[in-house]
């Protein structure tokens, strides 16, 4: 099976250094993911689209765990699945795996990224059965942890590499070994990725009432396609099985043209652009204010998503009808900067300070921005004519994501641009000195408001505290946040048992390929070749 990528994730996938992390998701697995049986190809309960993936342990079944248990709010055990074993290739050569290295590991994730896992005291290895053979991983937490599944589960930190992995380093992909479906084959960079299945993989699926060994698939390629027009042709001449994100502009005359082809549409991420508010000019509220109000959303629409979007998708989108409130329901302040009013831009500019020079410009500054996500730099092209009108020089600084997600973390930036999805705890990532702190957000009562979210342990109480953070979040303007569209995914009509599923856990692009088969018949008499 080939599918299609717009760029190179890079050598180094590494949990510590959070880098590439979706592609560990083929080898490497959670404690748990989604059933696949309650998605779009089973009973239809969710469509794992979201890139969360899924919300709740009642949508999961175990994975690198077979069982887990919640004794009390402090205490998150997971036992490790009986006779479980690392991949039967290098450096690992197929032993089993010991809960006691799943412990370490996660133990030097929790050190090498401190502070993020503050709310971890310790982790433990336990015997369970009393047979003197430690089979659970425990995490024993100073507070309630709401997100627990997020954390600890399905989420993309705690994922445990092999020792091996960890000594030999992590800057090979050749290198990694995991219990997952995928085992790598080779890495070519810019060019391809290549998988082959993992013949001992301890998962099966039952399809028609016979159940089967997975993965079907010999093998995934992931073919680095960094040109829209390219990866649409290589759908269109079935040179590739499967796509995602293709815009609105694309979709119709894909369709036109292969309208045999599968189609699902999601959510897609919202493009922001993030003003750090502990650095000036964006110390100041009137100017963050200003930013958003120079902006017209109506035209980032109709350019980019064909009249069809919605206008507020950060930091939560409707996906999670629970917690998510739309802009009518939010603070008139909050509803207020999102209309577009260049005059008051400019009035609130010059109350702060920020008069217009002889040549029109009140300041400049840089947009870090990625090299690699050709709507996103339309976006932001848009944006920057917007700014242009007030007397705001801003220049794009395109980067690869390595280096966007490296200046990130270390805080070498003035203005970031940055896709973002909505998600019931993605203001996590705005916690005092948490690395995804993408605005050095640090306000006291928000601070708090958060605080309070993590700590809930009933829903109906979380889902009123995510509520109340949003509208405190979006209160403080952190950022400016352009509507988010639908991405279409299509694939060919030789691959079987897909329905749009997109991820089984969070950035867990691989795992759903485990499930899925292609008719070789059907793609051979459509193309020529079977392979």
């Amino acid at each position: 099976m080939r599918v299609a990528i717009g760029s190179d994730p890079g050598a180094k996938w590494d949990m510590c250094e959070f880098k590439a992390q979706h592609m560990l998701t083929y080898s490497v697995e959670n404690f748990l993911f989604g059933d696949y049986n309650l998605g779009p190809s089973g009973s239809g309960q969710t469509t794992f689209q979201p890139r969360l993936g899924i919300g709740t342990d009642k949508l999961a079944v175990g994975a690198l765990a077979d069982r887990w248990e919640v004794p009390d709010p402090l205490t998150y055990s997971f036992h490790l699945r009986e006779g479980i074993k690392w991949q039967n290739k290098h450096p690992t050569f197929g032993r089993e795996v010991t809960a006691d290295e799943i412990t370490a590991d996660a133990q030097r994730v929790i050190e090498c990224r401190w502070p993020r896992h503050d709310f971890v005291d310790s982790v433990s290895s336990d015997d369970s059965d009393g047979d003197g053979v430690n089979d659970t991983i425990t995490y024993h937490t100073n507070k309630p942890i709401s997100f627990w599944g997020y954390e600890f589960a399905w989420g993309p930190y705690l994922i445990a590499d092999a020792p091996e992995t960890i000594e030999l380093g992590t800057d090979d992909p050749m290198n990694h070994s995991g219990t997952g479906p995928w085992m790598v084959k080779s890495y070519t960079a810019a060019s391809t990725i290549e998988f082959e299945k993992n013949p001992d993989y301890w998962g099966s699926y039952t399809f028609d009432g016979t159940e089967y060994q997975i993965p079907f698939l010999d093998g995934v390629t992931e073919i680095v396609i960094p040109q829209e027009a390219t990866r649409l042709a290589a759908i269109r001449t079935g040179q590739i099985d499967h796509i995602m994100r293709v815009r609105a502009a694309d979709r119709p005359t894909l369709e036109d043209t292969n309208p045999e082809l599968g189609k699902a549409l999601a959510m897609e991420d919202s493009f922001g652009y993030f003003m750090p508010m502990n650095k000036p000019p964006f110390d100041d509220i009137k100017v963050r204010t200003a930013m958003n109000l120079a902006i017209d959303r109506d035209v980032y629409t109709e350019a980019l998503f064909e009249g069809d979007s919605i206008m507020l998708a950060f930091p939560l989108q409707p996906e999670w009808p629970l917690h998510y409130e739309d802009l009518s329901m939010q603070p008139q302040a909050v509803q207020d900067y999102h209309v577009y009013n260049p005059d008051g831009a400019e009035a609130l500019l010059d109350e702060a300070g920020l008069a217009r020079g002889s040549d029109g410009t009140r300041f400049e500054i840089d947009l870090l921005i990625s090299n690699s996500n050709q709507m996103q730099i339309e976006a932001a092209e848009i944006s920057i004519g917007f700014w242009d009108d007030i007397g705001v020089k801003v220049t794009m600084e395109p980067v690869d994501g390595p280096v966007l997600q490296s200046r990130l973390f270390e805080k070498q930036f003035d203005f970031f641009a940055n896709n973002v999805t909505g998600r019931p705890n993605a203001l996590n990532d705005f916690r005092v000195g948490h690395q995804w702190n993408r605005s050095n957000l640090n306000d006291p009562a928000y601070n708090q408001k958060w605080e309070d979210v993590l700590t809930a342990t009933d829903s109906e109480e979380q889902a009123r505290l995510i509520k109340e953070a949003t509208s405190a979040f979006l209160e403080l303007v952190p950022s400016v946040q352009t509507p988010a569209g639908l991405g279409g995914d299509y694939w060919q009509p030789w691959l079987k048992n897909h329905n749009g599923e997109r991820v089984l856990a969070f950035v867990d692009y691989a795992s759903r390929w485990a499930y899925v088969w292609v008719d070789q018949d059907l793609r051979k008499a459509e193309t020529g070749f079977a392979d």
